[in-house]
């Protein structure tokens, strides 16, 4: 991610735009490809981008895209709503992950997976977007940042091969 794009995404955090609004205007910017167009344009004047903004998107993020235009951002725009993400989940102690799954979790067990996540990583929240997987022949890997837990058939499997192989497990 470009550091430019992350500090834009810094400043919308700390301006204290709303988690909603910011999902809201990433939605329009990822939904309309002529909105797109025309504010990437170099043809399409700064008043007219100016008023597409007014129009489209809501008014707590209005000021903000409109400097993101005027200084020829706009491009960087999905950067900057995923730093905006990051800043948001680092200041509320939220981590985001990947279950890969072969055979998809009940809500029941997803949740106290997630607890024990949070209980392990002292975080206030995990969510994990799951993945399926099936060359994981069963169980499950998480992946959190630099995290890997492997509880995974074929995991276990390659752990044993490589007990057999060298006496030692692979670390």
């Amino acid at each position: 991610m470009n550091q430019t794009a992350i500090n834009y995404g810094k400043v919308l955090f700390l301006l204290g735009v709303d988690r909603q609004i910011v999902a809201e205007a990433a939605d329009i910017w990822e939904e309309s490809e002529p909105l797109r167009e025309a504010m990437e344009s170099p043809v399409v004047g700064a008043g007219e981008k100016h008023r597409l903004i007014e129009r489209i998107f809501p008014k707590e993020i209005q000021a903000f895209l409109k400097v993101v235009c005027d200084n020829r951002e706009v491009d960087l725009l999905p950067d900057m709503f995923k730093a905006y993400g990051k800043w948001y989940d680092e200041s509320e102690k939220i981590r985001r992950g990947i279950l890969y799954y072969v055979e998809k979790p009940a809500e029941e067990q997803l949740t106290q997976i997630e607890k024990k996540l949070c209980s392990q990583l002292k975080c206030n929240e995990v969510k994990l977007a799951l993945e399926p997987l099936p060359e994981l022949i069963g169980g499950f890997v998480i992946r959190i940042g630099d995290l890997e837990i492997d509880r995974s058939l074929r995991g276990s499997i390659n752990c044993m091969k490589e007990k057999l192989v060298t006496g030692t497990p692979k670390v």
